[in-house]
């Protein structure tokens, strides 16, 4: 976990113990700029200022083509998951590898990329080679269980990942830094939600619940996000996602600076998707 210090120089920090062992397992340190005034990341080791880049993560401009992409990819996964259910097998365990892979190549590129990062285009291009890959891999017996286990880890994934996106600065609030005990809470939510929802599928008894409320929240929370991004564009649950997942030292200026702040209407849309995964599990339900 990356560790952040605001408007403190580093020499400041521990002014007894050597710099660099004192510091040695902090990525960057975030201090303000006494001639500018702005917020400027630090490497501890050289003291020089880190270069930084903008988090736009590949979510593209407005309605630039990488956005449009991310709006139908969002829908066209989405609909299909949250209407059909079990009812289309193969393709929804399918899906539930190809979203496993899709959010863990996304999460790694945009955290490890370098100032001059990649062009939203090709972030996408690689994204949709992950789900691709891991929707055809799932859509095979071979792969069923491991889909359905995805399938249920990403449901409870899009369960937290809304609560969390619900306030300003995320449900729990990060504090100046971005950082802190309410980040470590925010996530700590969302993994356990990931885990039980994974666990869900495992037990024999309950595989079917499991499943259709696998397909009621992921399907749900994959609609919200293309309504949003047709509404909101990147300032919306878009703009949340890239405030909750990177952490790239080389974005994190722009990922603090600019922060979460969802309008109504986003607050709106994340509410009501909320209130339809559970109505569309009970239909589930009560239809399979």
């Amino acid at each position: 976990m990356v560790s952040f210090v605001l408007a403190t120089p580093p020499s400041a920090l521990f002014p007894h113990r050597h710099p660099h062992h004192s510091l040695e397992t902090r990525a960057f340190i975030l201090s303000n700029n006494t001639l500018t005034g702005n917020l400027t990341a630090v490497d501890p080791t050289t003291r020089q200022a880190i270069p930084q880049g903008p988090a736009t993560d590949g979510s593209g401009n407005g309605f630039d083509v990488p956005a449009i992409i991310w709006m139908v990819f969002s829908l066209v996964v989405g609909f299909p998951l949250a209407l059909f259910g079990i009812r289309g097998w193969r393709l929804t365990t399918g899906f539930g590898i190809g979203l496993a892979a899709a959010v863990a190549s996304w999460a790694s590129f945009i955290n490890t990329t370098g100032v001059t990062g990649i062009p939203d285009i090709f972030l996408i291009l690689v994204v949709l080679g992950f789900f691709i890959t891991g929707t055809i891999f799932g859509c095979f017996e071979i792969g069923r269980i491991a889909g359905m286990v995805c399938l249920g880890m990403m449901g409870g994934m899009s369960l937290g990942v809304r609560i969390t996106l619900l306030r300003e600065g995320l449900i729990f609030g990060v504090g100046e830094d971005g950082n802190g005990a309410g980040y470590i809470l925010s996530w700590a939510m969302i993994a356990v939600l990931g885990v039980l929802g994974g666990l869900w599928i495992t037990l024999a008894k309950f595989q079917r619940s499991g499943m259709l409320f696998a397909c009621a929240a992921t399907g749900t929370f994959l609609v919200a996000l293309g309504i949003d991004l047709s509404v909101n564009k990147q300032s919306g649950m878009s703009r949340g996602l890239i405030f909750l997942f990177d952490r790239n030292k080389s974005h994190i200026v722009d990922v603090i600076t600019k922060s979460y702040h969802p309008s109504i209407q986003t607050q709106v849309i994340l509410g009501i998707s909320l209130g339809l995964m559970y109505v569309r599990f009970l239909s589930l339900i009560i239809n399979n």
